[in-house]
């Protein structure tokens, strides 16, 4: 059996863990879609929106053509003197501060139209409008005076949405008002609305969003300006130094809208009011005063409803009441351009440690790495987002962990399982097979290379066993040995030694491995004892089958030999080899010389606790200069040392040392 590399698998499982993190940090770098990963980031963007409570806004009003406006009304659209009406109601008599409308007046009522440009002259009004970036697509009204040429932002680095037409206002109403912002959304790819442009592009050149025209009226007109560092903008800020307040530009001179609560009229962080109750006076007008109106609809049959992160029908007119609100109370967040270095960069570091922990880890391990690895990532984004206001994505990191994860535990289980294997196929031999068990169940802890290590030695040979052959025909001389091989190995393995093999008619033994035994000596001579009475059992079965009957000598030393897995290329063996275990044949050879069952060598002697010893002499032995002691167990009798354990506990008296 050949030797299995440890080392090497743990090697394959590092390399594989690697593999995944240099993946996951170039797919970041490159900004590669991976749709799993993508769909992932923003269940958990998602998620972090609906956990936010609402917090109410009382800056900003909603005037809301519901459906109720429309069966009081009639339907929309509505006359420009309606409209007028409106408008008066909120400027003149309520004195809001800024007024924007999220509708369109595209089509002329040449009868009413001059009512409503008269309204909107006298009322800081924005007016909305859309781009459309469809093949072909018309222009129509009026659109309102460019913020930039659009080098502005390419010179600071941004890029932006381009469109090629649009659906403006009738020119007598665009030049009325006092600023007009379209009001288009970014949808993303699962068709969800999770930010909206600030700026567009247009033919070269710079518009604002209908959010950031409404804000700019109600700071009194401020001009805007661009804010950053190292000539790339972060901010968009209104007034010349942008203190009045600033939004965290995103990727595309985007906004993340900051959604709170469900929307809708019904649980919105926005108040709600009726445009017919407006209409009809069923509103006390100074409601309005110094407050930013946002004029639009969340009937269904109006198309602007818009899913968000937080509902799937969320009026499209509290989109922007968000950012604005966002951008007053300073609650947008931004994701920046450098976020997927960012996240390259934690995936490098944490991910990277935790492939590096898991190898060799076990399936607990590997468990408790990943959920530390799981809390650090969602940690450093937190943090991120409370501290620094980034948006960072956060799916890349969780998936490559939870794939080093995966190929851990399948690899390890896959390595596990042929160590098990190994550790079976080669110890199932040799151990008893409860011990096989027990260690095929943690095969690392057996590492089948050889090492050094300090063993109890045993050898056990019948005696006179030539004459015995000389009688016996070949196959009751087969039977013989087969019955007293399987009855010492069976002694052996109850006292959790290991077979080394067989030797004709002896056996050879060790304690201390493959398991680690700390009385390993003990446990040997208990077996030699073991061993004898065996034998006698044998014999009186040995008898009435007309058998031969048996004399075992047992020899037994202690000692640092090398132990493992050895042998050729051609065949291999876990054996031991040293000079203890020469002694202690040698040692087994002096039975007869003493005719004694059971001898122990010098190192077998200091090492044995439970069995009382008696000396049996100094000794030579061939292949050796000095001489060495040789002592015998005393059965039955206890050790001095375990005497005086047993009477502490009040169980024997204390023995005197058998000399």
């Amino acid at each position: 059996m050949g030797v299995i590399d440890l080392s090497s698998m743990k090697a394959r499982r590092l390399l594989l863990g690697l593999g995944i993190v240099a993946l996951a940090v170039i797919a970041e770098l490159t900004q590669v879609s991976l749709p799993m990963v993508d769909s992932l980031d923003r269940f958990l963007y998602d998620s972090r929106m609906r956990l936010q409570p609402p917090k109410p806004s009382s800056r900003i009003i909603i005037v809301d053509i519901d459906e109720k406006s429309l069966a009081a009304q009639g339907r929309w659209p509505w006359s420009r003197e309606q409209v007028a009406r409106l408008t008066q109601i909120l400027a003149s008599e309520g004195g809001a501060r800024a007024i924007g409308f999220d509708l369109v007046f595209a089509e002329p009522q040449p009868q009413a139209d001059r009512a409503l440009a008269l309204a909107l002259a006298n009322a800081p009004v924005a007016l909305g409008y859309y781009f459309s970036s469809e093949l072909g697509a018309l222009s129509t009204g009026l659109l309102p005076q460019p913020v930039w040429p659009a080098t502005t932002l390419r010179n600071q680095g941004l890029t932006m949405t381009s469109w090629a037409g649009y659906g403006a206002n009738i020119a007598p109403l665009a030049r009325s008002a006092r600023a007009a912002g379209f009001f288009n959304p970014m949808v993303d790819r699962d068709g969800v609305v999770r930010s909206l442009p600030l700026l567009a592009e247009h033919r070269d050149q710079l518009y604002e969003s209908l959010a950031v025209s409404v804000l700019r009226i109600y700071f009194g007109n401020a001009p805007l300006t661009l804010h950053g560092q190292d000539g790339q903008a972060d901010s968009l800020g209104f007034g010349a130094s942008g203190a009045q307040a600033r939004i965290p530009i995103s990727v595309g001179t985007t906004a993340l809208v900051p959604f709170q609560g469900r929307g809708g009229a019904a649980s919105s962080r926005f108040r709600y009011i009726s445009a017919t109750d407006v209409l009809d006076g069923r509103v006390e007008p100074r409601l309005f005063r110094d407050r930013i109106v946002l004029v639009g609809t969340s009937a269904p049959g109006l198309t602007d409803l818009r899913a968000t992160p937080v509902s799937e029908v969320y009026p499209g007119v509290e989109v922007h009441a968000s950012l604005i609100a966002g951008a007053l109370e300073g609650t947008i967040h931004r994701r920046p351009p450098e976020a997927p270095l960012v996240s390259a960069l934690l995936i490098a570091l944490v991910v990277g440690a935790a492939a590096l922990a898991m190898t060799g880890a076990g399936v607990v391990g590997v468990s408790a790495v990943t959920l530390l690895g799981l809390s650090i990532l969602i940690a450093c984004n937190a943090i991120a987002y409370a501290r620094f206001g980034w948006a960072l994505p956060l799916a890349a990191g969780v998936v490559a962990l939870c794939l080093v994860a995966i190929t851990n535990l399948v690899a390890g289980y896959i390595s596990e399982g042929r160590s098990r294997r190994a550790v079976i196929g080669l110890f199932g031999q040799y151990v008893a097979p409860q011990l096989v068990e027990r260690m095929s169940s943690n095969p690392d802890n057996y590492p089948l290379d050889s090492q050094n290590k300090e063993l109890t030695i045993l050898f056990a040979d019948i005696r006179g066993f030539t004459r015995m052959a000389e009688r016996m025909e070949p196959q009751q001389l087969r039977d013989y040995l087969n019955r007293f091989l399987t009855e010492m190995t069976e002694v052996i393995h109850a006292h959790d030694g290991t077979v080394d093999k067989y030797i004709g008619d002896a056996v050879m033994a060790f304690w201390g491995a493959p398991m680690d035994d700390p009385d390993h000596a003990d446990h040997a001579v208990a077996a030699a004892l073991a061993m004898q009475q065996a034998v006698t059992r044998l014999n009186r079965e040995f008898q009435s089958l007309g058998w031969p009957t048996l004399a075992v000598g047992i020899g037994i030393n202690t000692g640092v030999v090398r132990v493992g897995d050895m042998g050729s290329q051609l065949r291999r063996a876990y054996t031991v080899i040293g000079d203890a275990v020469n002694l202690a044949a040698r040692i087994e050879g002096l039975t007869k010389h003493y005719q004694l069952p059971i001898l122990l060598g010098e190192s077998t002697c200091a090492a044995v606790q439970s069995v009382a010893l008696q000396f049996v002499g100094q000794s030579a032995v061939q292949g050796r200069t000095d001489t060495i002691g040789i002592w015998q167990p005393v059965p039955g009798v206890v050790s001095p040392r375990a005497a005086t354990e047993q009477a502490r506990a009040g169980a024997v008296a204390p023995a005197e040392r058998i000399a």
